[in-house]
């Protein structure tokens, strides 16, 4: 099937390398010399104006309505990998009322492909489900869940999670390798890993999902604590 992947940034490549072996993918990004790039590192086309059997949105969180809007009525299927699925479902089913829908979120970066993909199917059919099964194909373990549940899951897995860790790069000193113990060296690799991202990725999560507050929220409660309320925060912690 014809695929049209928009968004040639990091993810959209690793979406556009996934489907290329099995389907025709072409390229659309609002900067179209980056599209052109991509296009010509997978050995892929861009957008010829035509109409496509499936539309794949690769873009930021912050885009998908502006995204779905612009390419209405260009797909028979569409599908993302934005990473947020209630306010993305929302905007495809007004921009798409009659196509197919599949929302993803795969839950790793590109460059630790493959893994885990959450998937909500609004509106399955032929082309979503020949997506997927080419996404399985390539190694990644697909599971179903609900918009609801996904974004409730981020909450914790990405914004609390982020949150806690960029505040410890913060508040964390350069110390010595020989300082370092079982804790706090993984921790200080989890936090060099995280700061090598794109702040703009993390600052559109953190806008977009609940959660830092708790982590902050905690914090003052651990730094406040006396022995006793220490012991009792910790014990909470266990459960």
């Amino acid at each position: 099937m014809r695929v049209l992947v928009v968004g040639a940034g990091t993810m959209g490549r690793w979406l556009a390398a996934e489907l290329a072996g099995d389907h025709a993918v072409a390229f659309a990004d609002a900067d179209a010399d980056r599209a052109a790039d991509a296009a010509s590192s997978l050995d892929c086309g861009t957008d010829d104006g035509d109409r496509y059997d499936l539309l794949a949105l690769a873009v930021p969180m912050s885009a998908v309505g502006a995204a779905a809007r612009d390419y209405a009525g260009r797909a028979d299927a569409v599908l993302d990998v934005t990473g947020e699925m209630r306010d993305t479902l929302a905007a495809l089913r007004e921009s798409f009322p009659d196509a197919e829908r599949v929302s993803t979120h795969p839950l790793f970066a590109p460059g630790n492909a493959p893994g885990t993909v959450a998937v909500v199917t609004d509106a399955p059919g032929e082309r979503t489900e020949a997506a997927l099964d080419a996404l399985a194909a390539a190694g990644n373990d697909l599971f179903e869940t609900t918009a609801a549940e996904h974004d409730r899951a981020m909450e914790t897995v990405q914004a609390k999670t982020h949150a806690a860790v960029l505040a410890f790069a913060l508040a964390g000193e350069e110390v010595p390798q020989p300082f370092h113990t079982p804790v706090s060296g993984p921790l200080s690799d989890l936090a060099d890993a995280v700061v090598s991202g794109d702040p703009r990725v993390y600052a559109e999560i953190q806008a977009r999902f609940d959660g830092a507050e708790r982590v902050a929220e905690a914090a003052e409660r651990l730094a406040e604590a006396d022995p006793e309320a220490f012991a009792d925060l910790f014990a909470e912690a266990r459960e």
